[in-house]
């Protein structure tokens, strides 16, 4: 085996260096091998008597150095790596290693002649983090870091694949690179942070490789050394390698985008969550893009239910998403994602059964152990589904969060205009479908599928007793039960009251035409309503979105910002005006838990919440846009009745999503049975079926570009295994 010293530069910390010792002594081979000690001067007056003590006692094994006056990290290690002859490892002192953690990286190192730095996974090293890249993770509960660390040796693909970069936190180089690539550049980053950067990009001009070792797993706690300047040093560091490395910065963001590395930390975390046997659910559903960001009520609802019963339930979301199929798996404490690009997503209203679909549906339905499904909604997906799950004999049941089974329109809006009722005839069904996808539906066929899905479902849930009235005008023979949708946020005491002078009311959200758009346009161009100024707090798609005399456009907004926008403009009406019947409105339960009364049309859940606990008013639909500003005016006319409604307000108690939570807990635990361990095909689909993609799109990867340390490491030239990537 290659001689390798270990070198851990020291500046306090003093907890933390004794941990990193104490590890590095427990678990490496000193035969030959060194353990350089470089203490920097520290000023915390403990650390050279216990590096000493250390020195004393392993005399054969350490070596301890001092410096004479403060180098920072670059000379200190530079000092280290001059004082060794062999290979070495750079180790920050905030580190812990697991067993046979040298040995392995060794092995790594001498796989090919053209390797020059090997990095380690690790719990918190941007691109070396796992299970989540670019993420601190923490250690999964339950787990020792020598656990953690046998786990991922045992799972490991032992890929080694190349890395843009090496990681400072641990860094295996070379003494060959040494010799011919030099040291770090001590003059140019000084404390640090860019060096590890400036070296690996070095190597690459000299034909050299930055590889992972991704069987070696080594505990990051972050660096207490450096906290009060760490920002100021990582922009120092990005200046040099700026103007150093001013080339190439695409070819790098495309394999930020792509994280070609990022099937290792899925198959992490799929060997953490498999580690015991629990129900699996699978949850059907049309959209699960950008779970941390998206706001559609489907899937505000569906991650509602997760959060509050992964301890319970492995959850596995399977979902169409950028033209193929992904399975979204959220064990107890960790999460994963699978993609299966085998399937062409091309459904359609004509076109609903697909047979490569089936086929994929019964491969993760084995694979994932599935014991119950939640469909909640079928857009992108296949009926082939309902007879895959009578087939394998597993139950089911669908919420319906729109009316997408009686109309592919989703909403019922009759051509784009305006709602075609509860129960329109299905002559006038076809004629509008036929003029909107230009080619000929069978609405009877259409209704027909979902009744056979609806029939043989287990459950059918609406979030609302008006949904249920509605979607049982079609379906008459569907036995529906209603749950309705909750929600986290806080409940604040209103004291609203009207004015004699302004009152404020608003539009909230994305306003589509069938939230209506055209009536906000309306307000917006002609105003007609007296002493009332109106807002929006969301966007509008329409030229009329300046501001005026009456008229205040505040743009987007984050979902907790919302209260205080609210009150600060002193809003005592919000506007709900959808042109057809909202199934439950989350927008609705936002604007009563900032205590403010509503105002809707008649009709949907909207409306149905409004009546049965005086939490606004509700006006004809159709109505006019002159009856529509009466209306308006009258609330603020009516002083009585305002306050009225404002003490209801303060009475209504909202659903939380742990309350709504406990009625799926009680389905779930008399159907959804453990089957045992998922299957091992699952980590051989991670690594096979990876999507590669050379074209960067900044808004959804802005958030990794605009960190210092993607900035730091995406300065330099385009190396072979960029190369790779972009011909796959």
């Amino acid at each position: 085996m290659k001689k390798c010293d270990v070198i851990i530069p020291i500046y306090n910390a003093y907890d933390d260096v004794i941990e990193c010792i104490e590890s590095v002594l427990k678990n490496t081979k000193f035969d030959g091998n060194k353990l350089i000690l470089i203490d920097d001067k520290s000023p915390d007056e403990r650390i050279q008597p216990m590096l000493k003590e250390y020195a004393n006692k392993y005399k054969k094994e350490i070596l301890f150095l001092t410096n004479e006056v403060n180098k920072g990290f670059v000379g200190t290690v530079n000092r280290g790596m001059k004082e060794s002859k062999n290979d070495v490892v750079l180790l920050n002192s905030d580190t812990e290693v697991t067993p046979r953690w040298l040995d392995k990286m060794i092995e790594c190192a001498y796989l090919s002649d053209d390797i020059a730095t090997v990095t380690p996974l690790s719990n918190n090293a941007t691109l070396a983090s796992v299970p989540k890249i670019f993420e601190p993770n923490d250690l999964p509960e339950g787990m020792s870091l020598d656990e953690m660390g046998e786990l991922v040796e045992k799972c490991s693909y032992n890929h080694y694949p190349e890395i843009p970069t090496c990681h400072g936190f641990c860094a295996y180089i070379k003494r060959e690179a040494l010799d011919k690539v030099g040291y770090f550049d001590e003059e140019s980053y000084g404390r640090g942070y860019g060096e590890e950067n400036d070296f690996s990009f070095r190597c690459y001009e000299y034909g050299y490789r930055n590889v992972l070792c991704d069987n070696t797993y080594i505990l990051h706690k972050e660096s207490k050394s450096f906290l009060d300047s760490k920002t100021e040093l990582i922009a120092d560091g990005l200046r040099v390698l700026e103007e150093k490395y001013p080339h190439y910065k695409h070819q790098l963001d495309v394999w930020v985008q792509n994280r070609p590395i990022e099937y290792i930390g899925n198959n992490i975390a799929l060997a953490i969550g498999n580690r015991e046997a629990r129900p699996n659910i699978m949850y059907v559903i049309h959209d699960w893009k950008d779970i941390k960001n998206n706001l559609g009520g489907t899937t505000l609802h569906v991650w509602d239910l997760i959060k509050n019963m992964r301890d319970k339930y492995n959850f596995h979301i399977f979902t169409p998403e950028d033209g193929i199929y992904k399975v979204y798996s959220y064990f107890k404490d960790q999460e994963m994602v699978a993609k299966y690009p085998s399937v062409s997503i091309n459904m359609t209203m004509v076109n609903n059964k697909n047979s490569e679909y089936r086929r994929l549906l019964e491969q993760i339905v084995d694979e994932y152990k599935i014991s119950y499904v939640h469909i909640h909604h079928m857009i992108g997906h296949y009926f082939d589904i309902v007879d895959v799950l009578k087939e394998k004999n597993i139950k089911y049941m669908v919420t319906l969060h729109d009316f997408y089974c009686q109309c592919p329109l989703i909403n019922k809006i009759y051509e784009h205009k305006e709602y075609c009722g509860m129960k329109p005839e299905e002559s006038k069904c076809s004629e509008c479908l036929n003029c909107i996808y230009k080619t000929k539906i069978d609405i009877k066929s259409w209704r027909n599928q979902w009744s056979y899905l609806l029939e043989n479902a287990d459950h059918v849930i609406t979030p609302s007793e008006i949904t249920k009235e509605e979607i049982n005008a079609i379906f008459k023979n569907i036995n529906i039960k209603v749950i309705e949708h909750g929600i986290d946020i806080e409940k604040e005491e209103s004291n609203l009251t009207v004015s004699d002078r302004v009152n404020d009311i608003a539009f909230i959200g994305a306003i589509g035409y069938h939230k209506g758009s055209k009536l906000l346009e309306e307000f917006i161009k002609t105003n007609r309503m007296k002493n009332v100024r109106i807002h929006l707090f969301g966007k509008i798609d329409s030229q009329y979105v300046k501001n005026n005399k009456h008229f205040i456009n505040h743009g987007k907004y984050h979902r907790e910002e919302l209260k205080d926008l609210l009150k600060k403009n002193n809003i005592k009406l919000i506007c709900l005006f959808s042109i057809w019947p909202e199934t439950y409105s989350y927008t609705m339960t936002e604007a009563i838990a900032c205590g403010i009364p509503v105002i809707s049309f008649d009709f949907g859940a909207i409306a149905e919440r409004i009546h049965k606990y005086n939490l606004g008013w509700t006006i004809p639909f159709k109505s006019s846009y002159d009856e529509i500003t009466t209306a308006i005016t009258n609330v603020f006319k009516d002083e009585d009745k305002y306050t009225k409604v404002i003490k209801s307000i303060n009475k209504y108690k909202i659903i939380t999503t742990k309350e709504m939570s406990k009625n799926y807990v009680d389905i779930y635990s008399k159907k959804a049975k453990e089957r045992g361990l998922l299957s091992d095909n699952i980590k051989d689909n991670i690594a096979k079926n990876r999507v590669f993609s050379t074209y960067v799109s900044y808004s959804d990867y802005s958030w990794v570009f605009s960190t210092l340390k993607w900035r730091l490491i995406s300065k330099v030239k385009m190396p072979r295994f960029i190369k790779k990537i972009v011909k796959k």
